[in-house]
């Protein structure tokens, strides 16, 4: 196995099978990889950016 960059992490997701059905087709439908189509609805979930407007 190749060595990971230094602080990047892999990790394993288990889902349920319609929802990786709808994420497979949004992903095939944009060409945004289903990895980072994750990233963003958990982003986006946890709410881990903050809106610039919402500092002021």
């Amino acid at each position: 196995m190749a060595e990971q960059e230094e602080g990047s992490k892999t990790i394993k997701v288990t889902m349920p099978n319609h929802i990786h059905q709808k994420l497979k087709k949004l992903s095939d439908e944009s060409g945004i990889s289903m990895y980072k189509l994750m990233l963003l609805a958990t982003i986006n979930e946890y709410k881990l950016i903050t809106d610039s407007t919402d500092a002021q």
